[in-house]
């Protein structure tokens, strides 16, 4: 596991779309993002926005990741890049932005993820099951984590679902508690757990 720097700047930036913004959710307080700070001694940036896409992201990325120093972060994005027709784009584009950005990161002060924003259930689709291969290439040619299923245990439970594609405060607690489990031994390589 990955040791980096930790000192008194070092941040967690949890970047993409709704999902990370917290949509659905009663307040954003309940979104993944802070329910995740609630474990570490390091401040976790919620730099998630509505309707984002890679294209988005690139635009900002400058500003909300490098700028705040990350020790780690948390790429969620694809979901508007694919569905919302108003922004919609292709995969090469996307995977084209996604490399742009994982050019810029110096590798050796931070940890990267990228969560796929679908469940796992739904790779055997030929649209998702393209877009795991490009996490695939994108995990064989950076240094980066995929978080494979952060909806495990929300996604079929109506009980944590907001709407078709987002998790209400209870899905959010579901996810975070995926995210948690996949990033837990880089937070606990570098003593950034809260005790």
């Amino acid at each position: 596991m990955k040791t980096v720097k930790i000192d008194k700047n070092s941040t967690i930036v949890c970047f993409g779309d709704s999902l990370t913004y917290g949509h659905g959710a009663d307040t954003k307080t309940e979104s993944w993002p802070v329910l995740l700070q609630q474990r570490v001694k390091i401040p976790v940036i919620n730099a998630g926005r509505n309707d984002d896409t890679t294209a988005d992201g690139l635009e900002r990325f400058d500003t909300d990741v490098l700028s705040n120093h990350p020790a780690a972060v948390i790429f969620d994005f694809g979901g508007n890049d694919r569905f919302y027709f108003k922004k919609r784009l292709s995969l090469s584009q996307i995977e084209s932005n996604f490399r742009t950005m994982l050019d810029k990161i110096e590798y050796d002060k931070t940890q990267v993820y990228i969560m796929r924003f679908y469940n796992n259930q739904m790779r055997f689709l030929d649209l998702f099951g393209r877009f795991d291969r490009m996490l695939k290439r994108l995990e064989n040619d950076y240094d980066v984590d995929i978080i494979w299923d952060a909806w495990k245990g929300a996604w079929g439970d109506k009980s944590c679902k907001f709407d078709m594609c987002h998790c209400n405060a209870k899905g959010y607690k579901v996810m975070e508690k995926n995210i948690y489990e996949v990033i837990e031994p880089f937070l606990k390589e570098n003593n950034i757990l809260r005790q």
